[in-house]
């Protein structure tokens, strides 16, 4: 009886250690969304989440500050187009930084729905800064993914930037 247990006790840790700890992440990848939001959004594993904010966002590490983050808010009319809102956004932006400098629009998909992908650089005191923003509309809001690095380290979590935006559900 004693071995029985002991085999038991031994398959369930093997059991539950080969569980995924959150079904709904990608393989490699951990959820960094409240559940209080109406989306999923999922960061790579060694990434730091911080919901202390009131916005999902997470970052790289302490020597490499990286962030990413997602909010989502209603738009001022229902009719607001992505090409309007970055006008506005774009607005905001350049009241914040200097020597901003954006590239052209990508069409990229979140959750299934139509959205668009914008790279820009601009200055914040002596930093320099790399900024994407990929963004869609849903039901009268916007929901905005922004990943801020330093330009010379934007590039070295391009691609878990990009799989965070693809990853993306609605709930």
């Amino acid at each position: 009886m004693k071995r029985f247990f002991l085999l038991m006790l031994a398959l369930s840790v093997l059991f539950l250690a080969g569980c995924d700890r959150d079904a709904n992440a990608p393989t490699g990848y951990k959820t960094a969304s409240g559940e209080a939001a109406d989306y999923f959004f999922f960061v790579p594993d060694d990434w730091t989440v911080d919901l202390t904010t009131g916005a999902t966002s997470a970052y790289c590490s302490a020597e490499d500050p990286s962030s990413v983050s997602v909010m989502a808010w209603e738009l001022p009319h229902t009719d607001t187009t992505l090409d309007e809102w970055w006008s506005m956004n774009m607005e905001d932006v350049t009241r914040v930084f200097q020597n901003v400098e954006a590239a052209a629009p990508e069409n990229v998909t979140m959750g299934g729905v139509h959205a668009q992908k914008y790279v820009y650089t601009a200055d914040l005191g002596e930093f320099s800064y790399k900024i994407l923003q990929a963004a869609s509309i849903k039901g009268g809001s916007v929901y905005l993914i922004t990943y801020t690095s330093l330009a010379d380290t934007f590039d070295a979590h391009l691609e878990e930037v990009n799989n965070m935006i693809s990853f993306f559900q609605y709930r």
